[in-house]
């Protein structure tokens, strides 16, 4: 009989004790580690789903007793090929790899973040710290941070510094239009042209549209926001060192142009950050608008910059549009009216 006190002791361990298949990261147990587990520990931490005792110890990576956004993200970084073991804080944010993303206005850092490189096809996420590292990489590059209800954000990497990615609240005074990364132009490139021997994605064409509409009459400006804009060949770009393309004459025309309703707003001229354009209030419509990017042929050397000219050399396919990448649109207005609905559709108009 006295046996029977550990017989109930030696069951109730039995009881308790993670199942065999528990594996470290394991949480689905079906004999590896891969996306499903992080999918349900994602799902686990937003409320979704529950955990049995042993998937909680599979999935508690660093051994405190509980799951959190840590774990998560210890996950993705062995799935990833990171040494899991390193913790967050050793993410080096003085080398051009690493990067913090943060909330603008409380400067809380953000976890689960998608942090890329568009047009190196490269992703990656942020861990429960904000930080991000980045593989080896080219500089001039566009870097874009989005992640739900915030607005995205990019900035062009640099060759020293870490990167620091401050994303705003979406609210009904600032609106996504659109926020992927986008090449203008017809993949033609002449020597010291910026960001010549760097661009991989596909030139989609010469022009860009975006429609958004307004509720019931206009009450004021908007601002139109484009994240990132890189690749301008213009005479500005050139005194000021984002080009050397030297090979073309440079007309007034030169740059991309930004309409509204077939009326132009900006040339930019300068590859830049948070690209600001004012939408006046006299140019937008009750309902329907178009928001229009273009980028034009480069004059070509011994030719005057005759728009007739220029009209017949494209139509011969021997023009050369400069071409250029912006990343992320966005519609700001001053004060909270809700007036704008934005809308899912766009246009890109291709060469011939």
């Amino acid at each position: 009989m006295r046996s029977w006190p550990l017989l109930v002791l030696f069951a109730w361990s039995l009881l308790c004790a993670p199942a065999v298949w528990a594996a470290e990261g394991d949480v689905d147990g079906d004999g590896r580690v891969d996306g499903r587990d992080v999918e349900l520990i994602e799902t686990y931490l937003e409320g979704q789903t529950t955990l049995q005792d042993s998937q909680i110890a599979a999935a508690d990576a660093d051994s405190d007793g509980k799951i959190t956004r840590r774990d998560l993200d210890l996950l993705r970084r062995r799935l990833g090929g990171l040494k899991a073991t390193a913790p967050a804080s050793r993410v080096d944010l003085d080398s051009s790899k690493g990067g913090v993303v943060v909330d603008a206005r409380t400067g809380q850092p953000l976890a689960g973040v998608e942090v890329s490189l568009p047009d190196e096809g490269v992703s990656v996420r942020t861990d429960s710290e904000g930080r991000f590292t980045l593989p080896r990489h080219a500089e001039g590059k566009i870097l874009s941070a989005r992640t739900a209800s915030y607005a995205p954000t990019a900035t062009t990497t640099t060759g020293g510094g870490g990167y620091r990615l401050a994303l705003e609240k979406l609210s009904p005074r600032l609106r996504v239009l659109d926020d992927r990364a986008h090449h203008l132009g017809d993949d033609k490139y002449g020597y010291g042209s910026a960001n010549h021997t760097d661009f991989k994605l596909a030139a989609e064409g010469t022009v860009y549209s975006r429609i958004f509409s307004i509720d019931g009459e206009p009450v004021g400006d908007l601002t139109l926001r484009i994240g990132s804009i890189i690749g301008l060949d213009t005479p500005r770009a050139v005194s000021v060192g984002q080009s050397r393309l030297t090979q073309f004459l440079y007309a007034p025309r030169d740059g991309l142009r930004v309409f509204l309703n077939n009326r132009l707003v900006q040339r930019i001229e300068l590859n830049g950050d948070n690209v600001r354009i004012r939408l006046p209030v006299e140019l937008l419509r009750s309902g329907r608008n178009e928001i229009r990017l273009e980028t034009y042929p480069l004059t070509l050397p011994d030719r005057e910059p005759d728009d007739h000219l220029q009209d017949l050399l494209q139509v011969a396919g021997i023009s050369n549009h400069d071409d250029i990448e912006f990343a992320h649109l966005m519609l700001e207005e001053p004060q909270v009216s809700a007036q704008v609905r934005s809308s899912d559709a766009y246009r890109l108009q291709r060469l011939p």
